[in-house]
């Protein structure tokens, strides 16, 4: 037993002797670690400007030398010139760039997947060296081959570059944000990159020389990747919920001011999603448009009273409001054809105000957009939420089935002939021609009786007498089957 004792003495005085040599051992261990971590380099890959590692037109990129340094010399209308074998997601782009003529602009592309979706950063040439245009630098996505320029005007700064000169620029890109600086000058603060790609190629544009580019992979410089605050986010004020149409081809010149001309309570089927500051983005949902197109997008406004409010709008390209089925308001913010809202043809909440004249209970607000020129779509604020109850995307009525539809096709006029109404089956609806003129949708009530929407007519059949019954304004007109 004492031999025991002795024995556990022995070991417990060694282990005393070696806990400090292993605690400095896990000391060092530890600090070699941390070194190793704070002099690991970053991933730096500086780009070499040669023909192989960029694809190019033809004639349009010279690789040679500048102001005594190697320089890749882009043509005017060079079109796209893409960095090979590199995809590119979080981290910081740098290069040096010197516009090399007055050409419109000198870009760089990246998270590019192809020209249609892509997103880009770009100077104008022709504001360099002016500190109070806006509009020298701007951030914007492409959406199905659309320069989104015209629907994100909060992207844009004055650029601190100099004509004739190396600027240098650097992205630094962190998941959803992004920071541009210019020769060492915060110019652009990006919350959220709206772009739908999150990685993908590099490409540069714009007749100009490019040099010094590098790419640091992961080097974030501490941004956030997580979208910054949307200061309109709390606003109540904003339209945000809305039931849309599918886009419609809109002839050259016409507006959409008759009746019969409005799409069906069943038609707005699509939900969009409201992007930041209220924004309904059309062409994210249906792409750009080479013809004129419109949508029609409807909301409900429940008001616990009769009141007025001015409704605030911004819109790409033109616009027809409706109130109660009451036409209140139309605009266009055409850049093109020099009818620009403020600011400067891009869209804003600041492109126009209508007053808002709603009753007590249910108010259907009906807003018409056409677009033929870059971005199209629309943000609708309410300047006032007083007395505001309920905002929600308009939902339609359940569809009454015609029952026994073949009772009612054929031709019907009065005893002058004066009128005659020809109806037509076509699938499950009814349709009324006027005069052999314009064809008109109706919708069943039940009990024979059909009316026009948004209009106040209404139908009334008698199969027994083969006759209908005109009801307008509180006048009647009968009309017997020929």
């Amino acid at each position: 037993m004492v031999q025991r004792v002795q024995i556990c003495k022995n070991l417990y005085s060694a282990m005393k002797k070696l806990i400090p040599f292993v605690a400095l051992a896990l000391i060092l261990s530890a600090q070699s670690s941390a070194q190793k971590k704070q002099t690991k380099a970053p991933s730096i890959t500086k780009i070499e400007l040669s023909p192989a590692k960029w694809a190019f037109q033809e004639g349009k990129v010279e690789f040679t030398s500048y102001k005594d340094r190697p320089v890749m010399k882009l043509a005017p209308r060079s079109g796209q010139v893409v960095l090979k074998d590199l995809i590119f997601k979080d981290g910081t782009i740098e290069y040096d760039v010197e516009p090399a003529s007055s050409e419109f602009a000198d870009a760089i592309y990246f998270h590019r997947k192809d020209e249609k979706e892509q997103e880009i950063v770009y100077l104008r040439v022709a504001k360099i060296g002016n500190p109070f245009a806006n509009d020298g630098i701007q951030y914007c996505p492409y959406f199905s081959g659309v320069n989104m320029w015209d629907m994100y005007p909060q992207y844009q700064a004055p650029v601190p570059a100099k004509a004739g000169e190396w600027n240098h620029i650097k992205l630094v890109i962190s998941g959803k944000q992004m920071r541009v600086f210019v020769n060492k000058e915060l110019t652009l603060e990006v919350p959220k990159l709206e772009g739908r790609e999150a990685a993908g190629s590099i490409a540069f544009e714009g007749s100009s020389y490019i040099s010094n580019v590098e790419i640091k992979p992961g080097e974030t410089e501490g941004l956030a990747p997580d979208e910054g605050a949307d200061l309109t986010r709390h606003e109540a004020n904003y339209i945000r919920k809305w039931a849309v149409t599918k886009p419609a081809l809109l002839a050259p010149g016409t507006e959409p001011t008759i009746a019969t001309e409005f799409p069906k309570n069943e038609s707005f089927t699509e939900k969009p999603q409201a992007e930041r500051g209220g924004l309904i983005n059309l062409t994210r949902e249906f792409g750009g448009n080479e013809k004129r197109r419109i949508v029609w997008l409807k909301t409900t406004i429940t008001a616990m009273e009769p009141l007025k409010t001015n409704l605030q709008l911004g819109f790409s390209d033109e616009i027809w409001v409706y109130v109660n089925d009451q036409i209140t308001y139309t605009d266009k913010n055409i850049f093109m054809q020099n009818m620009k809202k403020y600011p400067d043809g891009r869209l804003s909440v600041q492109n126009g105000s209508v007053a808002l004249k709603l009753k007590q209970g249910a108010n259907d607000l009906l807003i018409g957009v056409a677009n033929d020129f870059y971005g199209w779509g629309i943000i609708a604020r309410l300047e006032s939420t007083e007395g505001i109850t309920g905002i929600e995307a308009y939902k339609a009525p359940a569809k009454i089935a015609i029952e026994n539809i073949d009772l009612y096709p054929g031709v019907y006029a009065t005893k002058d002939s004066s009128l005659k109404l020809t109806f037509t089956k076509r699938d499950d609806d009814l349709i009324v021609q006027v005069n052999n003129r314009d064809q008109i949708p109706l919708t069943y009530a039940g009990n024979h009786i059909f009316k026009v929407e948004r209009l106040s007519v209404e139908l009334k059949f008698t199969p027994g007498d083969k006759k209908v019954t005109l009801k307008e304004n509180n006048n009647e007109t009968e009309l017997f089957r020929q």
